[in-house]
């Protein structure tokens, strides 16, 4: 449980700082109509790359350390910030006053790359981290069972009469 409201806080957080970004600086970011597609767009998703690499590595080796855990970050933040953003795109009049038609389409296309991103680039990175030498070939501890309490689908099997 405690796992999972982590997991959610992060991904909040990513929605969070990723809208925050725009409604601060979004207006001389995002080209507006009539403007091309300059190398800005590329330049953002590339650093969103390095950040969720960044983030995607800490989850995995600081926060949970269990194999799959980056994945999961991904699924729950990407989960949790499409929703989050409907609902901003839904109010981008209010949310984002200063920006017009084209810079909507702009915000949402780069929102549809990075969440794209987020789903890909934790699963690259829960691949790419090697578990620890000794975890690997440790054997899973069982409890040992002694041979009198082995049950055998014949009854007198292990029995000496």
């Amino acid at each position: 449980m405690r796992q999972r409201i982590i997991m959610a806080g992060l991904g909040a957080s990513v929605w969070a700082v990723s809208t925050l970004f725009f409604l601060l600086l979004g207006d001389w970011i995002l080209p507006s109509e009539g403007e091309r597609l300059g190398s800005s767009l590329f330049l953002l998703l590339l650093l969103t790359f390095l950040l969720l690499i960044g983030a995607a590595v800490f989850v995995r080796l600081r926060v949970f350390r269990e194999k799959g855990s980056a994945t999961r970050f991904g699924y729950v933040a990407t989960v949790i910030g499409l929703v989050l953003n409907s609902i901003t795109i839904s109010n981008r009049d209010s949310v984002f006053p200063k920006f017009d038609s084209f810079q909507h389409q702009s915000f949402t296309v780069w929102m549809t790359a990075a969440y794209a991103l987020t789903l890909i680039v934790p699963a690259i990175v829960d691949r790419m981290i090697k578990e620890p030498e000794h975890a690997a070939h440790a054997a899973p501890q069982e409890d040992i069972v002694p041979n009198e309490s082995v049950h055998s689908p014949h009854p007198h099997a292990g029995s000496q009469e």
